[in-house]
């Protein structure tokens, strides 16, 4: 009889001494029937292998051969071609230096910066539970076995997994650990996850804490021995098919404790900010608690649309819902109803709270069956349990997610091209326009500046017309707001959601208040998505206050006049922010946005959500996203409730359920914590919009000056007039040659 006892053990990263206390015996004789199988007693045979997840049947058969990796081939090859060849068309033009006027144009330095991030793999994101099995399907996953795994919670960091060819030459070792000052931090002092940040060596040098082989990520990157050891990340170069397609991110498990009080979830909330695909793990018992629902409403809150870059993308395809630990001793009859069941349970939860927000992100039907296809099984001794995510998986990041990115980047490529061809045009029709009449914009100038005090005015008032809107938003959304969960959370409004929802008792009490929560979060989306569709107008009519001194002046051709961009000024000055409230909103309804993919961060932020930058249709913006990552409710909301009077005579379970969770809604203060959510999002938007109009003002006066120097009666207003002209004709030519043609 020849099992190897050592290698199941291994397998699951459970050690010897854990092993002999499950078996009550002394770790010497776990060491000896290691090493002699043969001599263990069948009874003690039977319980060991049971505890270790495996049935004798399984054990004493033929070995199975082991699982393979995903191989998705190279999907991205002719997209690296094709920006390789523009990066090689930006180097061999010419320097174009950045031009010292109001809103300069992009010069070919910005799309240089601009192709790093489209170069970028999808990251794949790991999480769930701390017993899980998250870093055994990532082995499983990337045919290897450097990531550690545990019997008790392991990961401790977020784990980057790149491919040995992504390893920036500078770096020569298989791991590195680094600390949480290593990364960036947004105004809320949150930590903002870049992988960009990963290639530059000074930084990681600064900030490593250990670098190594594999051995180092077992050491630092696990809960243990090295724990007071401030390890934050590591980064973990592996030669595995799968990351010619994707990045591996396995994060943190969630743990037992509440999750506000956890530094392992807030690790793993940073990092899901950044997730293309979502693999969710919960073991095959106990599959999809109520714990593990609530984290997955916030995840896909956050999950970029991809259905909106490309037809083709499957419905919520870049969500998976595992369900690990699928052992033998769950027949394959079970095993087939516990994601079918799963899958019911969570749908209810979620159908009218985030995937009905998701439906009309994306303007798709979500159905039960559509939200089932999201669910799989996994144990990687029967490859029979693994096959349907492993052939889902590889699709998805071999085939649909590629169409969908290189989607992306044609459509950003091809409009920033259009766009900024058309700027640079305009641009040097105004100014030749200027220097063949310098005298009459010498007199336009003149009258700009007697207006002066009177545009300040008038921008004032629009200014404070726009402050006063945002605190008359932020008082609807949060009135209406309250007055709608005062209805829902009425004993009588929740007996009857319990008498249509649920037959089940047990089922009511684990699910009636994630339902609730869903359908909270949904409200207060939408109401602070009405609110912000109003606020559009009022800043329209301030940006539009800048344009209407122009158009006061004398003998104005807004056609050749000198350009003030007051858009492109504000989405400039919302560069660096990450929870900017209403204004998301306002951007995504503007239009085409071009001609500001590479100035405006929040432009690029939209397009990775999948929401069109060359439409003029405004989003359903996540109320999680919005405020930058999910309201923290507390684990304890979301536990079965416990009834000192479950007993009581003359009402039925679900009026008295229906009771029990309005007290408990009241004494958790939910109302209060979506109230409180709300009124941030609200400051942020006036933070926001605040930072925006000062660099509209800002560029103004910067505006002004500039017209005081190229209508000077001096010839030096003239060359330098001549010398813009010659830097924009050669940026118009940059842009009006750019080199590319659709792979799609």
């Amino acid at each position: 009889m020849n099992i190897n006892l050592q290698a199941y053990r291994q397998k699951i990263g459970m050690t010897q001494a854990e092993l002999a206390k499950i078996l009550d015996i002394s770790t010497i004789e776990v060491e000896a029937y290691e090493q002699a199988p043969d001599s263990v007693p069948m009874g003690l045979l039977v319980k060991w292998l049971q505890d270790l997840g495996v049935d004798l049947a399984t054990a004493m058969s033929a070995p199975i051969p082991p699982l393979k990796g995903i191989d998705p081939g190279t999907p991205y090859t002719e997209l690296y071609r094709k920006l390789n060849l523009l990066n090689q068309y930006i180097e061999a033009t010419p320097h174009i230096e950045k031009l010292d006027i109001p809103t300069p144009p992009v010069t070919p330095t910005d799309l240089k910066q601009q192709l790093k991030l489209y170069k970028q793999k999808p990251n794949v994101i790991l999480t769930g539970g701390f017993d899980a099995g998250k870093s055994h399907l990532a082995n499983a996953l990337l045919g290897s076995k450097n990531l550690p795994v545990g019997y008790q919670p392991a990961t401790r960091v977020i784990t980057f997994v790149r491919h040995i060819e992504d390893r920036p030459a500078w770096f020569k070792k298989d791991v590195l650990i680094v600390n949480e000052d290593f990364w960036t931090k947004d105004e809320k002092d949150k930590q903002i996850i870049d992988f960009l940040l990963l290639d530059d060596q000074e930084r990681c040098e600064k900030s490593c804490v250990q670098a190594g082989g594999f051995d180092t990520l077992q050491k630092y990157g696990v809960h243990g021995e090295y724990e007071d050891i401030a390890a934050h990340a590591a980064v973990v170069y592996i030669d595995s098919p799968l990351l010619q397609a994707c990045n591996l991110i396995d994060l943190p498990g969630f743990s037992d404790q509440p999750d506000e009080a956890s530094q392992d979830v807030e690790k793993a909330n940073s990092a899901a900010k950044i997730a293309d695909v979502v693999l969710y793990a919960s073991p095959a018992k106990g599959h999809i608690n109520d714990q593990d629902m609530r984290r997955l409403s916030n995840l896909l809150s956050l999950l970029p649309a991809r259905e909106n870059e490309s037809t083709s993308f499957p419905t919520l395809g870049n969500l998976f819902i595992v369900a690990t630990h699928a052992d033998p001793s769950i027949s394959d009859n079970q095993l087939k109803e516990i994601p079918n069941k799963a899958a019911s349970r969570l749908y209810k939860q979620l159908n009218e709270g985030v995937l009905k927000t998701r439906r009309e992100l994306t303007n798709r039907t979500i159905t039960l069956e559509d939200f089932r296809t999201r669910f799989f099984t996994f144990w990687s001794e029967r490859p029979d349990r693994c096959k349907q995510l492993f052939d889902d998986f590889k699709k998805i990041v071999g085939k649909f997610l590629p169409q969908a990115h290189m989607c992306r980047v044609e459509r950003e490529i091809n409009a920033m091209k259009e766009a900024n061809t058309e700027k640079y045009a305009k641009q040097i029709e105004s100014y030749q326009r200027t220097l063949t009449d310098i005298d009459s914009r010498r007199k336009q100038l003149q009258v700009l500046e007697e207006n002066e005090a009177t545009r300040k005015q008038d921008t004032k008032q629009k200014r404070d017309k726009v402050y006063q809107h945002i605190r008359d938003c932020q008082i609807d959304t949060r009135i209406s707001f309250q007055k709608y969960a005062e209805s829902l959370l009425a004993v009588d409004a929740v007996e009857k959601i319990i008498l249509n929802h649920y037959d089940d008792k047990n089922e009511a009490k684990e699910g009636i208040a994630g339902f609730l929560v869903e359908k909270l979060q949904h409200e207060a989306e939408q109401r602070i998505k009405l609110n912000s569709d109003k606020l559009t107008y009022s800043i329209e009519s301030f940006l539009g206050s800048y344009q209407e001194a122009l158009l006061k002046l004398p003998n104005l051709d807004v056609s050749i006049e000198i350009p003030f961009d007051a858009k492109g000024a504000f989405l400039g000055g919302l560069t660096g922010l990450t929870s900017i409230g209403a204004l998301s909103a306002w951007a995504a309804a503007l239009g085409n946005l071009g001609g500001y993919i590479l100035v405006a961060k929040l432009v690029s932020i939209l397009s990775a959500l999948g929401i069109s930058i060359s439409g003029g249709t405004a989003a359903v913006i996540s109320f999680v996203a919005a405020i930058g990552g999910p309201i923290v409710l507390g684990v304890g909301l979301f536990a079965a409730l416990a009834f000192a009077a479950w007993g009581l005579f003359g009402e039925s379970w679900q009026k008295r359920l229906a009771k029990q969770t309005v007290k408990y809604f009241q004494e958790q203060r939910v109302s209060e914590k979506f109230t409180d959510g709300i009124d941030q999002f609200w400051r942020d938007t006036i933070k926001s919009f605040e930072k925006g109009a000062n660099a509209v003002e800002a560029d103004w006066n910067k505006y002004i000056e500039h017209l005081r120097e190229i209508t000077s009666p001096t010839t030096e207003s003239k060359d330098r007039i001549e010398e813009i002209i010659k830097i924009l004709e050669a940026g118009k030519d940059f842009f009006a040659t750019i080199p590319w043609a659709n792979v799609n």
